[in-house]
């Protein structure tokens, strides 16, 4: 029986830069800055704020260029939302923005964290026509990130990919990892049914590829807690913004793996 999908040559989106929101780096820091393409969560459907401009202004204080994609959502499905990550991507490197395009990373949560994932790997889609050598990122932050759709619930991914389901395994990026991929920090939290099997699968899969990983899981906050400070952000509150202190330490512990991969100075 012929699988019900088709490949498709790249759509041309609006012009990616009209889609990004920029939060450059702190004016206190000077010299060639790094740069982190943001994808929020929202399994698609929404993009929330405290998971893009939260995550943005968290790094913008660290001294990293923070890049706000708001990729496309439900009805478009794959690789739409891929292509708009690639374009995000190679839209900072290629750019006139005073970063060093060596230290250009991405961090991802839920939904956005499979597409961090995706560019991870560098994979082309058996569904996507004339894409070569896509960009991939020299670091990652994978935040309660979807590692295998194996482990959603079959409704959730009949839902999510509708007649691209014979591609599932080729969307689940934990399952195409190698030693060329680039260094990770995971985390989670134990209450997050989704988030914490999806976490510990990031770890084994990493490490199995030989690629440096280290996982934090924190005792407390459910799936998309985001910075976990209880801080709303875009006007409007989220059912998932909650203060946690001890979960939102993870941004520290990330700070310090920053420094010891290279992406941050000691002084700067």
């Amino acid at each position: 029986m012929e699988a019900s999908y088709r490949k498709v040559a790249p759509a041309i989106p609006t012009p990616i830069a009209q889609r990004i929101t920029l939060y450059p780096a702190e004016d206190r820091f000077f010299g060639p800055r790094p740069a982190v393409l943001v994808l929020p969560g929202g399994g698609f459907r929404e993009l929330p704020p405290h998971e893009g401009e939260g995550y943005a202004r968290w790094l913008s204080g660290l001294g990293i260029h923070a890049f706000v994609l708001s990729y496309r959502l439900l009805p478009d499905r794959f690789p739409a939302p891929l292509e708009d990550a690639r374009a995000g991507l190679d839209h900072i490197r290629n750019g006139d923005h005073g970063l060093d395009v060596g230290r250009v990373g991405v961090i991802g949560s839920s939904a956005g964290g499979q597409l961090a994932g995706l560019l991870m790997t560098g994979r082309v889609l058996s569904v996507e026509e004339d894409v070569a050598d896509p960009p991939r990122p020299d670091f990652a932050i994978l935040a309660y990130a979807l590692a295998d759709l194996d482990l959603l619930p079959p409704s959730v991914v009949e839902n999510l990919l509708g007649d691209l389901l014979p591609i599932k395994d080729e969307l689940s990026p934990a399952k195409h990892l190698d030693a060329s991929v680039c260094p990770a920090f995971v985390w989670a939290t134990a209450q997050d049914p989704p988030g914490l099997p999806n976490a510990l699968e990031w770890t084994r899969a990493l490490a199995a590829a030989a690629v440096p990983v280290e996982l934090h899981v924190y005792p407390g906050g459910s799936h998309g807690i985001g910075l976990a400070d209880g801080v709303e952000y875009g006007g409007e509150p989220h059912k998932f913004i909650a203060r946690e202190p001890h979960t939102a330490s993870w941004t520290t512990a990330c700070e310090a793996w920053l420094r010891r991969e290279g992406v941050l100075a000691d002084r700067q």
